[in-house]
């Protein structure tokens, strides 16, 4: 095609996204970075994707994230993180989100997951409306389909409810001007078409921990010029071979890297905070950084500079 080679990742460059503003360092939190065990780096740091809810139940964490960031490994460079919100009790009746949206270094995400696509209702509905409209709300998602092979509610009729919750989240996200966060496992395709059809092709889009293939990555990279790429500690499995072509071969300026915390701890991170050895954390995106830096054989600062203006030009924070 004009715009993309499948082999060699030449992909159109964002013509309709302004020039990234200048980004000014802030490092909100106290680090104590106990393992030293990161990868070295003074470029700041913002996981583009996690989820501090389930976070906080999994370590049982009942205090403020930011002591939750001073108890535990981070690195000093680490700058923030965007908490995805997709569970209904989240933003209901005890809007369990103000708490931490209330803190330096964490901006938000609203949206129903495709696993609860049953639970789509007026009420529901009206929820994501009012969390939406909090002022740290940075984008409308995740949302989207899962076809898993280990999600085992994929039949016809849950697909449908799927893709109906999908359509009516969009037409939401676009009234209110949010960005996408798009969640589709195993379902890429059918998501690329319902956003073909239901979304203009300059809208920003963060396609949250891709896992499909580089062909697929490239056709919605070319048709969507301000889609972005989520990367995710998969990219540091044996097994994902097909998000490492990813990674090898996306143009830095439309990938972003994040952890989707506490799940998916990169296997490079095993030494980093062994008293919670199942959780991935916000920090450890920089393990996905460096493995993305050690396969297209760079240095890591290059990764996170152009990362960090990605993240800027995605969610504008």
């Amino acid at each position: 095609s004009s715009g993309i080679n499948a082999e060699y990742g030449d992909i159109k460059s964002r013509k309709e996204s302004p020039p990234t503003e200048k980004i000014i360092p802030i490092f909100p939190f106290k680090t104590k970075c106990r393992s030293h065990q990161f990868p070295e780096s003074k470029v700041p740091f913002i996981d583009s994707h996690c989820h501090i809810d389930y976070l906080f139940v999994r370590e049982q964490n009942y205090g403020s994230f930011a002591s939750y960031v001073e108890s535990k490994d981070f690195p000093k460079n680490f700058s923030g993180c965007v908490a995805n919100f997709c569970d209904p009790p989240a933003w209901g009746q005890y809007r369990m989100y103000e708490d931490i949206l209330d803190e330096d270094g964490v901006w938000g995400a609203f949206g129903l997951h495709p696993h609860n696509a049953r639970e789509w209702s007026p009420q529901v509905e009206k929820n994501l409306i009012r969390a939406c409209s909090h002022p740290k709300c940075v984008a409308w998602g995740e949302m989207g389909l899962d076809y898993g092979k280990d999600y085992k509610q994929t039949s016809p009729d849950v697909i449908e409810l799927q893709k109906d919750a999908f359509i009516a989240q969009i037409k939401h996200a676009l009234r209110l001007k949010k960005p996408f966060v798009i969640h589709a496992r195993g379902a890429e395709l059918d998501a690329f078409e319902i956003m073909k059809a239901k979304a203009p092709k300059d809208h920003r889009i963060h396609f949250h921990c891709y896992s499909g293939s580089w062909n697929t990555a490239c056709k919605m990279l070319e048709y969507f010029p301000n889609m972005f790429i989520g990367v995710t500690g998969l990219v540091t499995y044996g097994t994902a071979s097909d998000v490492r072509e990813v990674a090898r071969k996306i143009p830095l300026e439309r990938l972003l890297i994040e952890t989707d915390a506490p799940y998916m701890k990169p296997s490079n991170a095993s030494t980093v905070d062994q008293d919670s050895p199942r959780s991935a954390s916000p920090a450890m995106g920089l393990w996905v950084a460096a493995k993305i830096a050690e396969i297209r054989r760079i240095e890591l600062d290059d990764v996170l500079i152009q990362v960090r203006k990605n993240v800027k030009n995605m969610y504008g924070i």
